[in-house]
């Protein structure tokens, strides 16, 4: 036999009938006469309501100006969102100082990158250590007092700022306060199962507008006379105490779902409970529950709206206010809501990114 017949030939490409967009629309979108009917419909759909929402938000739209008499004709009046921009961003923040609020917000997002790029060790030396600082570097920039700067009371903290930072200090203070709780659940102590049980389980079941009004009305009759806590500071102590309660539920879910093998190898080489929980059983813990720890974490961020039930002047209330100002009585709503809704759009799809970019550095199922 011929040596040549035993040589590897190289692989041929594959047909270009199976490869390219024709080919991946005739497998996803054409395979079948369902399939092609309701891509027909679909389509059509999209023909009928595209150009008509493309004009009302670009061709037909006012941009220019400063006045409700820019608004002109049938499109979408951004100059709204233009002349209200500082006060939905900011809320009443004293102008001088929004510096201070601008640092805040940078702050969360540098550190948020170096915990994505940065090495393991000094991931762990730098980036984890500054997230739980984080909160109360923000305090301090914002209250002004401990600084020598100007004293910025948080009756004028607002807009959609006060969302971000809000959710932000509340997700990071209640990460570790949930993992505890989690494990106070599984202990074998009594006490400490107990304690835990409750208070997972009344933060979970207790609405969080019920809860926002025992932390504005209730909580200070709980303090010694005289004791006066900023309502601010009391709402972002039941935001965390909620956030804990569901997140101590995701926590345990990943528990549950680790190896047993994995605690007991632990053990094995003699580590601690605490060296065991925080070195081998966390890490996998987050890789398992990434995608409910995520949910939940919009679920808080799309939660803190809710504060303009109680008077604070979040983005939400801030544009509500905007639209009954004798300047702006045009009828605008609908330009507002769509600024507020694309804005949290933008932030909850960055967090599933950035969700996804964690997950991958943690994959270890070695998958190709």
């Amino acid at each position: 036999m011929n040596m040549k017949e035993f040589i590897a030939k190289p692989a041929k490409p594959a047909p270009s009938s199976a490869v390219g967009p024709v080919a991946w629309m005739r497998e996803n979108l054409f395979s079948s006469i369902l399939n092609t009917a309701c891509t027909v419909v679909f389509v059509a759909f999209l023909v009928s309501i595209i150009p008509a929402l493309f004009d009302w938000f670009f061709w037909s739209a006012n941009f220019a100006g400063a006045t409700q008499a820019a608004c002109v004709g049938d499109g979408a009046c951004w100059v709204f969102t233009k002349a209200w921009f500082q006060q939905l961003m900011y809320g009443s923040y004293t102008d001088g100082e929004l510096w201070r609020v601008n640092i805040c917000v940078i702050s969360l997002f540098a550190v948020i990158y170096a915990a994505t790029k940065l090495p393991k060790d000094y991931r762990n030396k730098i980036a984890i250590p500054l997230f739980l600082v984080l909160p109360f570097i923000w305090i301090i920039i914002l209250n002004g007092k401990l600084l020598g700067l100007e004293h910025v009371s948080t009756d004028y903290w607002g807009g959609f700022a006060l969302n971000v930072l809000m959710a932000a200090a509340s997700i990071i203070v209640a990460f570790p306060l949930s993992f505890l709780w989690a494990l106070g659940r599984r202990s074998e102590m009594p006490f400490a199962r107990t304690v835990c049980v409750i208070l997972i389980e009344f933060f979970r079941g207790v609405p969080v507008l019920a809860l926002f009004f025992m932390g504005s009305v209730m909580l200070p009759l709980f303090f010694p006379e005289g004791t006066n806590v900023d309502k601010l500071i009391r709402v972002w102590i039941v935001l965390i105490l909620f956030m804990s309660g569901y997140m101590a539920e995701v926590f345990r879910g990943g528990f549950q779902a680790i190896p047993q093998g994995q605690y007991e190898a632990a053990d094995s080489i003699g580590l601690s409970y605490w060296q065991k929980n925080l070195l081998i059983i966390l890490p996998q813990n987050i890789k398992i529950s990434m995608p409910n720890i995520l949910a939940t974490f919009i679920m808080l961020f799309k939660n803190t709206t809710f504060l303009l039930i109680i008077g604070i002047f979040e983005i939400l209330s801030t544009t509500q206010a905007a639209l009954t100002n004798s300047n702006w009585l045009g009828g605008h709503s609908t330009e507002g809501y769509v600024f507020v809704a694309l804005l949290f759009w933008i932030c909850c799809f960055s967090m599933s990114m950035i969700s996804n970019s964690i997950e991958r550095k943690l994959e270890t199922s070695h998958r190709n």
